[in-house]
């Protein structure tokens, strides 16, 4: 039931970040504010860790951090940067309706699932499988007016932006079960951040593109979020399935579309209702 809970308060920090990364890159670098909002986070966790060592501050909630070998650390940064990649091409989407499908196949998560039963030897039980079906009929018919296309290049440019966001992400999210035992929740959460923030401050520095100024009162907002969500998912690891992870984790963009009501005055069909309820069905599936 706790793990249960930790997920559904990182989907609302999740799902409330995905619905304002609009707002936040209207006529900006989105690779700047996704740096911008890394040096935040980064900082913050930094600040914690060292915090940590020093007093223990956080080991009453988090644990004691374990010890851990250079090659764990070493393939734990490798997995943050493959995850970096999902980031790179879910915002990018965001600035160009050829990729609108992103948001439908990464909600799916397929290739987490996948993950989970051939990387983790997670039991695949019926219960998933109806859970899946609702999630599928859900997705199309929260998404449905997205399916649509001016041509076959359109929908293959679509597609192509969609897989590869849904297979970075899925995959790393899910292999993060092992870098959060190995390091420990702080450890491997300052981690990720460093790593992201890095790769796309060498993206940046080899574009050479001239830097703008960006208002830093959205990229904190974001920064906030994924403090709270990345935290609180770290610590769901230990306490759930990755395969419950995954499906509890819809609630993510059920909350993203509330947040996208609240923030843009955006007006939900009959229809999308439906699927939200298929949503919510699959995750009383398997809670």
């Amino acid at each position: 039931m706790l793990g249960f809970l930790y997920i559904l308060g990182s989907s609302a920090a999740f799902g409330f970040s995905n619905a304002y990364w609009k707002k936040a890159i209207q006529g900006k670098s989105f690779l700047q504010i996704i740096f911008n909002r890394g040096l935040y986070t980064t900082t913050f966790f930094g600040i914690c860790y060292g915090l940590d060592l020093r007093f223990g501050l956080f080991q009453h909630w988090l644990g004691i951090p374990p010890h851990f070998p250079p090659q764990q650390f070493l393939l734990s940064m490798g997995l943050c940067i493959f995850s970096a990649f999902g980031l790179f091409f879910f915002v990018r989407s965001l600035k160009s309706k050829a990729v609108s499908l992103v948001a439908p196949i990464s909600s799916i998560n397929l290739f987490g699932l996948l993950a989970a039963v051939f990387f983790l030897g997670e039991h695949w039980s019926i219960t998933y499988s109806i859970a899946l079906v609702c999630v599928c009929g859900g997705v199309y018919l929260v998404f449905q007016k997205e399916f649509q296309f001016k041509g076959p290049r359109s929908f293959f440019q679509a597609f192509g932006g969609s897989l590869l966001s849904s297979f970075f992400w899925g995959i790393s999210y899910t292999l993060f079960k092992y870098p959060v035992a190995w390091l420990g929740v702080l450890p491997f959460t300052l981690l990720l951040e460093a790593s992201v923030t890095l790769l796309v401050g060498l993206v940046l520095f080899f574009q050479n593109q001239k830097r703008e100024k960006i208002p830093q009162g959205p990229v904190l907002i974001l920064a906030f979020s994924v403090v709270l969500g990345s935290t609180l998912l770290h610590i769901a690891y230990a306490t759930a399935t990755m395969t419950q992870v995954i499906f509890v984790s819809k609630s993510q963009l059920i909350l993203t579309l509330v947040f996208g009501q609240i923030l843009y005055r955006e007006k939900l069909s009959k229809i999308q209702w439906l699927g939200i309820a298929l949503l919510v069905l699959s995750i009383y599936v398997v809670s």
